[in-house]
């Protein structure tokens, strides 16, 4: 070693100056310096004279390099990285820097506590906060996963579209056109005369010549339920029906109505017939119509569409994209004059004078059965309507049918009732090979391939009666949304006595006009004002106001008051904003990056622990170069051959 400056002492033996002192020291002879090649052994060694000393008694002096080998080689072998003073320093330095400027509350005060049950309490106010956190962040995510929707009402004002009006006559076959019919039908028709009905036969006492009784003194009971009792010999479409086998358990044993029989066989009897020849015995618009307007300008018999019901016969519809109401009021709206033509209604059939009208969203199919009001002869009947638009919401939240596939499908508008007659009809298809024969116009506007496939065995009947009284039941089920855009209307009639008798004469006028052959017969009934009334039905209908109710279906949470409701219960519970929340996400990286660097150290410590028992284990053999260094330098490598293993190991 070499001196201290201004011969200070140094700490080991050896390092001071007066150490080194006495007669004959710097008298010693050294080797000659060793021979080129081997100068990298000594390349952390200073060869200048003067720089080597004498040995003595005394133990030579420290290497301190070796020594910090040394003490690193036992804290390599005794304790990890991780486990280390230094790196605990360092992990605790970590946590600290974040307890002070994070500004998660409670955090600093448990790195500052300087009691213990001081910490210990915030640390518990801290753990129960985080639970109450966690418990309301999972109410409000499992709240906003059940995607609830809550109904805006709102009112709206615009120029609003005319809805399609579909009007029927209560008569469904004319009786001038009876002999086209089916020999059944008109055979039904006759066997309901009304001139067959006697009501003298009721009177106590009986008739004055009361005719003669049956052999074997069959019970006299009402003439017009022992008529309808003889429709049975008719037709078999009662038996095909009224399979006491098919109905509910509660009506398996009971007696049905007569007069529902009788409709029920009319019905069937009629809709056996072809379809030509059930639109040429009904009545037509161009008979019936009088007089028709929109907003003031006129409308024709082309403007209608005629549609060929179960119930009703001959229906038409009017309707027009062109028809835009501007301004609420019955001059604004759609006014019509029909001559319902009584003198061809079936006296034993028909019920009543009139018509049948219904008012529903344009293209979509007419059902006067199920949706329509009737509308009285001899009366003015006013319509109000009012719009109610609804707008549903569409998925995720909620399933709805845009109709999109269904119109490009069936060749009309979506609708739920529309679409649950094809959903049952196309599985009666799919079982029974036909479909029921009350559907046989949707088949025909859907221009469908099997329309010509309806119900005509008893067997095919009993089946498609089984596949309804399933769905009665509820035994199978259609999947028929609710349309994403729909539009209701809300009608509020009424009426008055029309017409007067002296209008009643400009009517006949105009009806000797469009129908001369029938001119005569509608003179004669001017003598009857009130049977000339029975013939005219007048029908207004408008917008009372242009104002329309809005249901628009929204999510009751929207994506932004969810986000809202998370961080306000963050920053309730622990006090974190979006930006503290950041430097939660820093530390959490951190700690990663730490435990990353601790796993890294540790892998290299071990390599490094490999590489130097590998190092140890060849020194221990003789080596080519040891040899010649000892040869030519045998007291230096003697005296410094420890530091040198140290040199090499280090690099």
């Amino acid at each position: 070693m070499y001196l201290r400056g201004g011969g200070l002492g140094g700490q080991y033996p050896g390092d001071r100056e007066g150490d080194y002192e006495g007669p004959g020291y710097f008298d010693q002879q050294y080797p000659p310096s060793p021979p080129f090649g081997f100068q990298g052994s000594l390349r952390n060694q200073d060869p200048t004279p003067g720089r080597f000393y004498k040995p003595h008694s005394q133990e030579p002096p420290v290497d301190y390099r070796e020594r910090d080998i040394e003490n690193r080689t036992v804290e390599d072998d005794n304790g990890s990285f991780a486990n280390s003073t230094e790196q605990r320093k360092s992990l605790r330095k970590l946590l600290g820097r974040f307890a002070d400027k994070t500004a998660m509350q409670g955090v600093g005060y448990i790195n500052s506590a300087r009691l213990w049950y001081s910490k210990a309490l915030w640390i518990f106010l801290l753990v129960v906060a985080m639970g109450w956190m966690i418990f309301h962040l999972f109410y409000l995510i499992t709240q906003f996963l059940e995607l609830p929707v809550q109904t805006k009402i709102s009112l709206g004002f615009n120029n609003l579209q005319f809805p399609a009006v579909t009007l029927c006559n209560m008569n469904v076959v004319k009786l001038s056109e009876l002999p086209k019919t089916s020999v059944m039908f008109q055979n039904l028709v006759a066997m309901t005369d009304p001139s067959r009905f006697k009501p003298e036969d009721n009177i106590p006492g009986g008739p004055p010549h009361p005719p003669p009784q049956p052999p074997g003194g069959r019970k006299r009971k009402k003439r017009f339920v022992s008529e309808f009792d003889e429709l049975e010999n008719v037709t078999d479409y009662g038996d095909y029906y009224d399979d006491p086998s098919l109905r509910d358990d509660d009506f398996k044993n009971a007696e049905k109505n007569e007069l529902y029989v009788l409709g029920d066989t009319f019905k069937n009897l009629y809709l056996a017939m072809p379809r030509p020849v059930r639109v040429t015995a009904g009545h037509q618009i161009q008979d019936m119509l009088l007089s028709c307007s929109f907003n003031g300008f006129k409308c024709f018999p082309i403007n209608f569409t005629l549609v060929n019901t179960a119930q009703f016969g001959n229906c038409f519809t009017i309707q027009s994209s062109s028809y835009i109401t501007k301004n609420p009021g019955p001059k604004s709206g759609l006014t019509m004059i029909f001559y319902t033509q009584n003198e061809e209604f079936l006296s034993g059939i028909s019920e009543g004078y009139g018509m049948r009208l219904q008012i529903h969203e344009q293209g979509t199919f007419p059902m006067p059965d199920q949706e329509g009001i009737f509308i009285s002869s001899s009366f003015e009947t006013h319509i109000g309507l009012r719009l109610t638009d609804i707008t549903r919401i569409t998925p995720p939240h909620r399933e709805c049918e845009d109709g999109i596939a269904f119109k490009s499908l069936n060749k009309m508008e979506y609708s739920r009732s529309v679409c649950r007659i094809f959903c049952e009809q196309s599985q009666s298809l799919s079982e029974c090979g036909c479909y029921s024969h009350d559907y046989k116009e949707f088949f025909h506007f859907s221009n469908n391939t099997n329309q010509n496939k309806w119900c005509r065995t008893q067997k095919e009947i009993v089946c498609i009666a089984k596949v309804m009284r399933e769905f009665n039941q509820q035994q199978r089920k259609c999947s028929c949304l609710n349309p994403c855009k729909e539009k209701k209307y809300s009608l509020f009639p009424s009426s008055r006595q029309w017409p007067t008798a002296e209008y009643a004469t400009i009517l006949m006028e105009g009806l000797c006009e469009q129908f001369p052959l029938k001119c005569q017969r509608i003179v004669n009934m001017k003598t009857d004002p009130r049977s000339l009334g029975l013939n005219f039905v007048k029908v207004t209908i408008y917008y009372e106001d242009l104002n329309y109710e809005e249901f628009v279906e929204e999510p009751e949470i929207a994506t932004a008051q969810f986000a809202s409701d998370v961080g306000g219960a963050i920053g309730l519970w622990i006090g974190l904003s979006i930006l503290a929340i950041f430097e939660v996400i820093q530390f959490f990286l951190e700690l990663c990056a730490y435990g990353v660097h601790v796993w890294r150290f540790k892998r290299r410590k071990s390599r490094e622990m490999q590489n130097r028992k590998r190092n140890q284990s060849r020194k221990q053999e003789p080596n080519e170069y040891t040899s010649r260094g000892d040869k030519y330098f045998p007291d230096y490598y003697k005296r410094h051959k420890h530091y040198e293993n140290s040199t090499y190991n280090t690099h």
